[in-house]
């Protein structure tokens, strides 16, 4: 293997050579002992906070302004080397053999507890890492990212479709981009590409969620080593320590106490003294991947360390088809500012007072311990300048932290750190991106110059075929006839879209025992503006042939002020409404269930009307939503008794809601006039601009409504008079290493019901059917459509609770899936019917597709019945009671 790498090596550094005449710095080879190529070996220079990443060959190059450097090679396992180099006006050749990091076990004074050293370090590690999250308040940098992948296998099934779109077994393909990057705390990014290239499809640009992967917080629910709650799900082992520039550096084990897809495993590096990270190499095992994540720190700023190069490694396999997709982010040119809001005097005295926990002495060198910490004067005497500072100093100070202190130093750090921020501004300005005019039409020769970690000859080979950098891929085009019988989008001129969704689509077709075989045609037309101002008019158009009925509906939609959130919308027409128009049964479950199980849940009648509606942002956080309807409103009769599942001898309903006690009540016709004002609050609730658009995003707060009904009597002939409150309260929120916890809570109440129609009962949300669509959390699962629909007063209540190890995941071969589990509990009060309630258990995303959950509901405190379904969320869900 190693003499067929050899003439590949060979090529590479001829061809950074010849690079010479255009610039100079430093290239060359770096290897083991063996001769081996260090793939993905750091280059560094801390003079100048620059640097770069060898490539999976060991090949390095760095550019560099005539000057004398020391340079730093660094990776984990082998010893940091050092070496002055001077730069002239040409490339200089330094291949560099690294030696394997010798690991010592320090001589320790073993603890009372009599536990591994490794606690002692990571408590004080993990008590630090609040400072060291909150260390810096904006840095800017340069980013060189690189994403190459193959797939290592092909189903056979699969490899014709896959080698039509272009894609081969063991042929790479490979994303590059070089950005600026500006982050500004606590979650600003602005990023500017300045060239990107790819040969494949992709072209992800942004290379933000991999430099800013911090091992000092969770990242998308996995738990850091360095998380306050880190000593519940791991443990920890010291497996040796080495000096490096006088330093000493742990090497720690983490071990995983349970299985699960949120743990990593692998090993962390920790400065002795600062107690921040100097390196990092874990593992994450999930059920259909695993990822390798290699993180190298320098010094980028007086006591700053962060990480300057990143690796990142994805094995994936489902369904026979295996792929392997490499990440690797090279960050430099840092420039940094200092948190003003943090002490970081205080911190530095802290830290050099610090006691050292092991005094290790190497068998080969006799090296002096040198502090890491900042030079600062008058330190050592000066007293904390607060309380919080004061209990920070003694608990550091202690000699043998317990847990509870760890996590108390951890929260008081996290309070100092954040004591002086100022209040975050609602708009979050998280990602920012601007692509230069020519980022995208760079030539091999800008590449060649810039590219600062050198390609394999595999990846080289990738961008071959590409006729030159700058041919973008054409998307292939679907024919006239295909485009007229499935539909689509067009776009008939700049900023107008067109959609139709063609003559033989799902979409098109639908049945029901009122309508029978119902074919209708959806037509839009929509426009933006260049200020965000969007319209849209839309026309749906049908015919029943059961009742040889036309059915047509139009909806015209302004929105005119996007950051208000500002819209009007008119809509009328004639359509089979059902009666349940807010929390109905899907038409296509209903279709599914009346033609396989002679099941007809959805009731209609019939309506002329025409409806207009206006929503805005008052401010933020409070939304004031008016609506007004005006609708003929007539009684409709099944006209068709076909079903696939004749044969098995059952008949259709009556087309009557089965509201207890009205059962046989055929709504009389009559004309109705209602309004509708709605007011909902949310405290605090964050955005985001995207264009001139707002968008909301979360709140730690609930959002608090209140809704009025009325039906007026006498204008335009309406039939119709009553009143109708409604109050409720809603929320979702997490708690760490708890779960997710969301509730709903509507209590409302009728009022002048005399002339109150079966339309404007409060219906619930609730199933009677085999399949069901959707995901909403405020359903009763046991309960009949319009069993428990009312015209009086009502409460419901519902709670869901979500998280990843509840019962079943703890079982082993469970424990790496996806899957998450879940409780919920609802409850409805009403005074026609007895108090109902409902408790359930289930598990989500099972084989990333399937959900299922078990419930039981409860009238009047005696069981109801119990009912277990599976559900697919792309189809419906399918429900076997018991």
């Amino acid at each position: 293997m190693n003499c067929i790498r050899k003439p590949f090596i060979s090529i590479f550094l001829f061809l950074s050579l010849s690079l010479s005449a255009i610039g100079q710095g430093l290239m060359g080879h770096i290897t083991n002992s063996d001769g081996q190529g260090i793939s993905y070996a750091a280059v560094f220079v801390p003079s100048i906070h620059q640097g770069t990443t060898a490539n999976e060959e060991g090949i390095y190059r760095l550019e560099l302004e005539p000057g004398i450097y020391e340079i730093r090679f660094q990776y984990l396992g082998y010893k940091t080397q050092v070496h002055t180099v001077n730069i002239e006006n040409d490339y200089v050749s330094l291949d560099v053999i690294m030696e394997d990091q010798q690991y010592a076990l320090p001589e320790v004074v073993v603890t009372a507890s009599g536990e591994d050293p490794a606690y002692y370090i990571m408590r004080r590690a993990i008590g630090m890492s609040q400072y060291y999250l909150n260390q810096v308040s904006e840095y800017n940098c340069r980013v060189y990212l690189k994403g190459s992948g193959v797939l290592t296998k092909i189903p056979a099934l699969l490899r014709r479709q896959f080698e039509r779109e272009g894609v081969e077994q063991d042929r790479y393909f490979v994303t590059e981009t070089i950005s600026e990057v500006q982050y500004a705390m606590p979650d600003q990014v602005q990023t500017r590409v300045i060239s990107t290239r790819s040969s494949g499809d992709d072209n992800q640009t942004s290379p933000m969620m991999f430099i800013t992967m911090s091992l000092y917080q969770d990242i998308n629910g996995i738990i850091s080593p360095l998380s306050r709650n880190a000593f519940q799900v791991y443990r920890f082992q010291l497996e040796g320590s080495f000096m490096e520039n006088g330093t000493q550096v742990n090497k720690i084990k983490v071990i995983p106490r349970r299985a699960g897809h949120d743990l990593y495993s692998g090993h962390i590096f920790i400065k002795d003294g600062t107690w921040s990270l100097h390196s990092v190499d874990l593992q994450i095992e999930q059920s259909l991947f695993t990822a390798g994540i290699r993180q190298v720190y320098n010094p980028v700023a007086d006591g700053v360390w962060m990480p300057v190069s990143h690796n990142y490694h994805f094995r994936v396999g489902i369904m026979g088809l295996e792929l392997e997709y490499k990440y690797l982010a090279t960050v430099s040119d840092y420039e940094i500012t200092l948190n003003p809001n943090v002490d970081h005097e205080f911190y530095n005295q802290v830290m050099a007072g610090s006691t050292d926990a092991f005094l290790l002495q190497l068998r080969d060198a006799e090296l002096d311990r040198k502090s890491d910490v900042p030079e600062i004067g008058l330190r050592e005497q000066t007293r904390p300048q607060s309380r919080r500072q004061q209990q920070i100093s003694e608990l550091m100070a202690t000699e043998d932290l317990n847990n509870r202190e760890m996590r108390r130093l951890n929260r008081l750090i996290r309070r100092e750190a954040r004591a002086n921020e100022p209040r975050r501004p609602l708009e979050v300005r998280n990602l920012s991106m601007e692509m230069d005019d020519s980022a995208r039409v760079r030539t091999s020769t800008y590449w060649a110059e810039n590219r600062p970690v050198p390609l394999t000859p595999q990846e080289m080979e990738s961008f071959t075929e590409l006729p030159q950098d700058t041919v973008e891929k054409e998307t292939p085009r679907r024919g006239p006839l295909r485009k007229v019988l499935t539909g689509g989008t067009h776009s008939p001129a700049e900023k107008w879209t067109f959609r139709y969704n063609g003559l033989v689509s799902l979409s098109s077709f639908d049945f029901n025992t009122v309508d029978g075989l119902k074919y209708s045609k959806t037509l839009s037309l929509g426009h933006s503006g260049a200020s965000g101002r969007q319209f849209t008019i839309a026309n749906t158009s049908g015919y029943a042939f059961a009742r040889e009925r036309f059915l047509t509906r139009f909806d015209l939609n302004y929105a005119y002020h996007p950051f208000r959130r500002a819209s009007f919308n008119l809509e009328g027409g004639r359509r089979s409404q059902d009666f349940d128009a807010n929390h109905g049964i899907h038409p296509t479950v209903n279709a599914i269930s009346s033609l396989f199980f002679q099941n007809n849940f959805l009731k209609l009648y019939e309506k002329d009307y025409v409806r207009i509606l206006h929503r805005f942002d008052v401010v933020n956080g409070l939304v004031l939503t008016t609506a007004a309807e005006y609708a003929q409103r007539r009684p409709l009769e099944n006209h068709t008794d076909f079903s696939i599942a004749g044969w098995m001898g059952g008949e259709y309903t009556p087309n009557i809601p089965a509201i207890p006690g009205l059962e046989t009540l055929i709504m009389p016709v009559h004309n109705a006039f209602v309004i509708d004002a709605k007011l909902s609050y949310t405290h605090r609730h964050y955005y985001m601009r995207i264009g001139e658009r707002k968008v909301m995003l979360s709140s730690r707060w609930p959002t608090v409504s209140l809704a009025y009904r009325e039906g007026i009597e006498g204008i335009l002939n309406s039939d119709t008079r009553f009143r109708q409150f409604e109050a409720s309260v809603n929320q979702s929120l997490s708690v760490k290493m708890v779960g997710e916890f969301s509730y709903r809570i509507n209590v409302g109440r009728f009022f002048n019901t005399d002339k109150l129609f079966t339309p404007d009962f409060r219906h619930f949300s609730s199933n009677s059917t085999w399949f069901m669509s959707g995901t909403e959390t405020d359903r009763f699962r046991t309960l009949n459509h319009y069993e428990y629909s009312t015209g009086t007063e009502y409460l419901s209540a519902h709670l869901n609770y979500e998280h990843g190890r509840i019962l079943l995941k703890r079982l082993p071969f469970l424990a790496r899936t996806l899957s998450r589990e879940k409780l919920f509990f609802s409850a409805l009060s009403i005074p026609e019917d007895d108090f109902y309630f409902e408790i359930g258990y289930g598990m989500n995303q099972i084989f990333l597709l399937i959900n299922a959950e078990i419930v039981s509901g409860f009238k009047g405190g005696k069981h109801h019945y119990t009912g277990f379904r599976i559900s697919v969320p792309l189809g419906g869900e399918a429900s076997v009671r018991l």
